[in-house]
């Protein structure tokens, strides 16, 4: 199943010249020079693996992240975002991203602490003093799949690679990354351009793991930065056939999808990141009020990026994003909460940190379609995560459903699972938008972390959203603790509460 491409030539940072048959390694553009100091490279030795599902025997998708120990210091694989080739992986930064079970890499001798790991749905193993020589090392693990995610499948909506002007990385890289961490379902948001994963995941034969949504990130100078998917290709248009924005306001370009994509979804991103690509900033949203004072801003979107993987770290602007989340619902703007990574590079943000589970009918990625995953959004059935995985039912009732209040009461019922490794500090119940219950979540390895059912006193109609957080960084699976750190984070859609006996949610703030 590896493609092989060649390697990055040394000669991208030395250029090597030949004159009277004497060898000089030149520095792109430097003078020759008499005298020039030729370089060596550091001793590597050969480091194979074989990864397992500990269920089936079958070898699995890894992600291998190697930490130096005893004065060995942690490996750059490459420098920057573009992944070395090696035998079924792709090497970047301090990991191996292997798409295969088995494979082998070329390492830096030393001493590491090898993590490997399949995503927030696998139990991870831990190789503690690997030493890597001159006769090479293997490395052999058994995961087992912990977390029952059955009818839920795991998809990014907000991915970059290098079809966009600031990102570097390769499509191919991509998959390789999305595929070592489990994440099912890949969407293409590169900046005005339409881009598809499709082709390189038919290359590599790895339709049965991964599938791909045709994606836009419609990105303006003055109103914002909106994901879009899905989107029809079309190779003889600018762009790829990507919505034209400049110049327009958002009603207008919303107004395209609408007509160009139909089924698509339109989620808007980091709204409140800054003053300059946040929309809710620049469109100048008042959302106690249900209105925004910027003629041109439009609440024609389906989804919001509640969580986007730059601001994980900052819990404050999330929560903002949240509470005004909560109210775009009672005014009724029923969109559904998304989070998504927003990678640009292989070391820092990655990809499907957060992730969104969608609920679907056939939960392999071989068996989804596009269109099924946004008619799932649009519909609310879907909650984002950083690594928990939550049910939560009401009756009958699942996530995005409509529950039965008339009885004034509902028991809501709450499950959060969760890997060994990742941890679960809280679990938090809001009822429109209003805390009800906090329950702390004692430190454990078991996999149910936390289940509860809770009797719910309903007056009018109304929504049930269940919040998860945990206290201890994922690093270093995820995240560095420097530059990037990631903790546990998980938020469901709504259950809304059908109190009146009408069959549907009634927004108690809706204008009439």
């Amino acid at each position: 199943m590896s493609r092989l491409r060649p390697l990055v030539p040394l000669a991208s940072t030395l250029a090597l010249a030949v004159a009277g048959g004497v060898a000089a390694w030149l520095a792109p553009g430097t003078a020759r020079t008499a005298n020039p100091v030729v370089p060596t490279l550091p001793p590597v030795g050969d480091f194979a693996w074989d990864v397992r599902d500990a269920d089936t025997g079958v070898p699995i998708p890894c992600k291998l992240t190697f930490v130096g120990v005893d004065g060995t210091p942690s490996p750059a694989f490459t420098k920057n975002d573009i992944g070395r080739q090696e035998i079924g992986a792709v090497a970047a930064h301090d990991r191996l991203m292997a798409a295969e079970g088995v494979g082998a890499a070329r390492v830096p001798q030393g001493t590491y602490d090898v993590w490997v790991s399949r995503g927030p749905e696998w139990d991870l193993f831990t190789a503690r003093r690997v030493k890597v020589g001159a006769q090479g090392t293997r490395v052999s693990a058994k995961l087992h799949h912990v977390v029952d995610t059955a009818g839920w499948i795991s998809a990014d909506f907000h991915v970059h690679a290098n079809m966009s002007t600031d990102s570097r990385v390769p499509m191919d890289d991509r998959i390789y990354e999305f595929l070592a961490d489990g994440v099912e379902v890949i969407t293409s948001t590169d900046h005005n351009v339409v881009a598809d994963y499709g082709p390189i995941i038919r290359e590599l034969g790895a339709g049965m793991d991964i599938a791909s949504i045709v994606g836009d990130e419609m990105t303006t100078g003055g109103w914002g930065h909106f994901g879009a998917f899905p989107l029809p290709q079309d190779l003889e248009r600018a762009g790829m056939g990507a919505v034209l924005v400049h110049g327009r306001s958002a009603a207008d370009f919303f107004k395209d999808v609408r007509v160009s994509a139909p089924t698509a979804i339109i989620d808007v991103h980091h709204p409140r990141i800054d003053s300059e690509i946040g929309y809710f900033n620049l469109g100048r949203l008042d959302a106690a009020h249900d209105r925004a004072e910027r003629p041109g801003f439009s609440f024609d979107f389906d989804a919001l990026e509640v969580l986007n993987g730059y601001q994980d770290p900052e819990r404050r602007s999330v929560d903002r994003v949240i509470d005004e989340w909560f109210t775009l619902l009672q005014h009724g703007r029923l969109v559904t909460a998304t989070g998504n990574s927003d990678t640009h590079h292989l070391d820092h943000n990655i990809g499907g940190y957060p992730r969104n589970y969608v609920r679907v009918l056939d939960d392999k990625p071989a068996a989804v379609t596009p269109d099924a995953i946004a008619r799932a959004v649009r519909m609310h059935r879907s909650f984002f995560t950083t690594a928990p995985f939550v049910r939560m039912h009401i009756g009958g009732a699942d996530i995005g459903e409509v529950a039965d209040a008339r009885a004034g009461k509902v028991k809501v019922e709450i499950e959060v699972q969760a890997a060994p490794w990742v941890s679960v500090s809280t679990v938090t119940l809001y009822q429109s938008g209003k805390e009800v219950k906090r329950w702390p979540v004692k430190p454990s390895t078991d996999v149910v972390r936390f289940r509860e059912a809770l009797d719910l006193p309903v007056g009018c109609d109304g929504f049930v959203v269940a919040r998860v957080d945990g206290n201890e960084p994922l690093a270093p699976v995820v995240g560095d603790l420097k530059r990037f750190d990631v903790r546990p984070l998980a938020l469901t859609n709504p259950i809304f509460l059908d109190r009146d006996g009408n069959g549907a949610f009634d927004a108690p703030l809706r204008a009439k």
